[in-house]
């Protein structure tokens, strides 16, 4: 396993195992694509307060900038590998760049004002990451899966932040219960399931993960109070079914 699939196996699993049905040509690409997004992520874990945070962030979009002037990443493995997925997917510059900021929301205390400003927030992480992954798998066929990324990203984002506890103080909007998120996530789930048959094969493996979210709600609604647990093993079936059945 390379370098990079560890470090996606080791942040984001989900992504991980999907990146594992995408053709041979097409899987180093989308893993330094979730491996940016991840490094991304981990920022606030690794810092105690905001100011070093930001200094990260900043780095982060100083690099992309210098990535579409032609530079090479500067030694970093994750950017270097980026540079090969931006060429490959012709990936936008400021997709890239509004995820970094996007993240900025994750070095501070303060909470997400309203339910339109979640979904924005996950629009710019989770849907775009998911577009952009479709951009790699198929640049032809990416635009078509614009509307079913920006809801599917929405109802993954939102399981992912129902199923920490830890997480849910600032991002839940006030009054905004685990129960109405779930049924929100359920809604979103429900929507953009029902465009995938719509979408061209090619692209499905970057929706894979949203193979689970049906799962992490169920878990979250039994058990809202625990963090959510599944093991390997069931997400790794799931998905594989999912695959089998989607893409036959």
């Amino acid at each position: 396993m390379t370098a990079l699939g560890t470090m996606v196996r080791d942040h984001d699993r989900d992504r991980y195992l999907a990146s594992l049905f995408a053709p041979d040509d097409k899987r180093g690409h989308l893993l330094a694509l979730y491996a940016f997004s991840a490094e991304i992520e981990r920022i606030p874990r690794l810092v105690s307060e905001p100011h070093p945070g930001m200094i990260r962030l900043q780095w982060w979009r100083d690099t992309i900038e210098s990535l579409y002037a032609g530079g090479t990443g500067g030694g970093h493995p994750v950017a270097e590998a980026l540079a090969g997925a931006i060429s490959c997917g012709g990936l936008p510059k400021q997709a890239l760049l509004d995820l970094v900021t996007a993240h900025e929301f994750d070095l501070f205390s303060d909470q997400m004002p309203d339910l339109t400003a979640l979904e924005a927030y996950l629009g710019e992480t989770r849907s775009r990451l998911m577009l952009m992954a479709a951009m790699i798998l198929d640049p032809a066929a990416a635009p078509r899966a614009s509307e079913a990324a920006g809801l599917a990203g929405v109802a993954e984002g939102l399981a992912l932040i129902l199923g920490d506890p830890r997480r849910r103080a600032p991002f839940l909007p006030p009054g905004f219960t685990v129960e109405a998120g779930c049924s929100h996530a359920g809604q979103r789930l429900r929507q953009a399931r029902a465009l995938l048959p719509g979408l061209a094969p090619s692209v499905l493996p970057a929706f894979l993960p949203l193979s689970l979210t049906g799962l992490y709600l169920r878990r979250i609604a039994a058990a809202p109070g625990e963090p959510l647990r599944v093991s390997p093993l069931r997400r790794q079936v799931t998905m594989w079914w999912t695959a089998r059945r989607e893409f036959r």
